[in-house]
């Protein structure tokens, strides 16, 4: 009776959703304790420190604050920080800053401040502005558990207790991040970030396509107010292999932003896309999605932050190993649908959200979502699928994790003629004279399979000359136009050429990059120069 008392316990700390048949694994990392604490209203109009209070609970891994009500006046701040001064984070006017989806700025003032790494955190008002505002209500915080709370609660629990808890599978095999450094593993999982999300629930993240989006499960951030009140973390990792980081909020990294837009969510397919307010993916840099499901027996990994730990990989598997891989491709779904993808990778609470990567090609395959053995995530086929027109820039194929770089191409002289108007499906540009034009902001929304209009019109100084033009659209994201089938268009004359072509069935479904080239006497070529004539660069959008 004990025994089963305490996992019931251990379940309602730990596991913040469940679901039939797995176990979807966000997880409690804090406390929150109800407790009120405020400012005068109005607040004292004499420049200097005005108010200040310590939150502290021994051995904690974080401390976070909520503000029911925040106004200052114009100049003042609140200045949340560590006692050494290492993490200090500052709020001003009505609060916290977000945005919308059309990067319109504005602030709300019910929020959680930025977590402090470690037991104490210092609340500071500061009036610079000699003047008086209304001030702030602070209705609750939360403070982390302390190093070994939940050790404690399952000490004496058998192992067929909590092996389906915690999704490990048999040993667990997963291994601090550091132990691979130097690997495109290692490289890759830098794009992973930890996501603490309304003051006490864990989750993990990361980085898709190189606009600045973060990809998680529906279950970790199912509203807009969930991503405005959440910090994503990255980098969060010891400094050696051997260096330890198994406790709530360990090994602190770089929180890069305290809140995020909602680009899409579905409930079914269990994710949620956010676009984080200042683009990261230059630092960390991003994961991009195969666009085909895994094969049975194809090795993976996973980079994570199982129980809000620091970041930890699991590479090998002394189930069906020794190296991770997939297991089934049709496994019974944890929520909605289709059949899961499933793997005897270990994954605890708190690494939902998680990318499955393919080894070979750095791809990923699958988004982690539920334990028990084996464990499972979401085909990302049925995410891209899903988000359509809303896929990130880069965020499928080409390589897993960088810009894909494509060969320059110029005319040397614009000064007679130059492509004038491009019109290719919905895209419509007009432009002057240039050697090259990156126009890749400018988007064609294509469909595979369909068919899409194309008319291109010259410029000229003087007379007309016959020009020829080509049009090549990179399907398969490899960094090139020398596939097959990837020189789309192909025309010449002394005024606006019209026709059409048809979007590859094969094409990879996102963002990729679509050159057009006008040259003077002869065909032009997609890479390299020539004397007369213009190269512009487009991105084409695959549905």
């Amino acid at each position: 009776m004990r025994k089963s008392l305490i996992v019931m316990i251990f379940l309602a700390l730990v596991m913040t959703v469940m679901t039939a048949p797995g176990l979807l694994a966000s997880v409690k990392v804090g406390e929150t304790v109800v407790q009120a604490f405020e400012t005068q209203h109005p607040y004292n109009a004499v420049k200097g420190l005005v108010w200040e209070k310590e939150f502290y609970y021994a051995n904690a891994g974080y401390i976070a604050v909520h503000f029911a009500k925040f106004d200052l006046a114009k100049g003042d701040y609140v200045e949340i920080s560590s006692p050494d001064g290492k993490y200090v984070y500052t709020f001003k006017d009505k609060g916290k800053d977000v945005q919308d989806k059309k990067a319109q700025k504005s602030q709300i003032s019910a929020f959680w401040a930025t977590h402090i790494p470690g037991d104490r955190a210092i609340v500071r008002l500061i009036n610079k502005s000699n003047k008086s505002g209304y001030g702030f209500v602070i209705d609750k915080w939360v403070h982390g558990y302390e190093k070994g709370y939940i050790d404690a609660a399952m000490s004496g629990l058998e192992e067929e207790d909590i092996s389906g808890i915690e999704a490990i599978c048999s040993t667990d095999n997963k291994e601090w991040a550091k132990c691979y450094d130097g690997t495109a593993m290692y490289n890759k999982s830098k794009a992973v970030c930890r996501l603490l999300i309304n003051g006490n629930t864990a989750c993990t993240g990361w980085l898709m396509g190189s606009a600045g989006h973060v990809m998680t499960n529906q279950h970790c951030i199912e509203t807009q107010a969930d991503a405005d009140n959440t910090d994503f973390e990255f980098m969060a990792e010891g400094a050696t292999c051997a260096t330890s980081c198994a406790t709530w909020g360990a090994c602190p990294g770089t929180v890069a932003a305290t809140s995020g837009t909602m680009i899409k969510t579905n409930i079914d397919l269990d994710y949620s896309l956010v676009l984080l307010p200042t683009n990261v993916s230059g630092t960390y840099g991003y994961l991009q999605l195969r666009s085909t499901l895994p094969t049975v027996g194809e090795r993976i990994y996973i980079p994570q932050h199982p129980g809000n730990y620091g970041k930890q990989l699991a590479v090998n598997s002394d189930t069906d190993g020794p190296y991770a891989k997939i297991y089934s491709t049709n496994q019974s779904a944890c929520k909605g649908g289709p059949g899961d993808i499933g793997y005897y990778a270990d994954t605890a609470g708190g690494s939902s959200g998680s990318p499955v990567i393919a080894y070979t090609d750095n791809l990923v395959v699958s988004l982690h979502h539920c334990g028990t053995c084996p464990n499972r995530g979401v085909p990302v086929t049925a995410i891209i699928t899903d988000l359509g027109a809303s896929l990130p820039a880069d965020s499928v194929g080409g390589g897993g994790g960088g810009p894909v770089t494509y060969c320059s191409a110029y005319g040397k002289n614009q000064n007679y003629e130059w492509c004038a108007r491009v019109q290719i499906a919905n895209l419509d540009n007009s432009t002057g004279a240039s050697a090259y034009s990156d126009f890749t902001a400018k988007k064609a929304n294509l469909t595979k399979g369909s068919s899409a209009s194309v008319t291109l019109t010259p410029g000229f100084a003087g007379r007309s000359y016959t020009e020829y033009w080509k049009v090549w659209i990179d399907y398969n994201v490899d960094g090139d136009f020398a596939d097959t089938g990837e020189e789309v268009f192909s025309s010449s004359g002394a005024s606006a050429v019209t026709g059409n072509f048809t979007v590859s069935s094969s094409a990879t479904v996102g963002d990729t990059r679509m050159r057009v080239a006008m040259r003077y006497s002869a065909a032009p070529a997609s890479c390299g120069s020539f004397t007369y004539g213009e190269v512009e660069d487009y991105t084409a959008t695959i549905q």
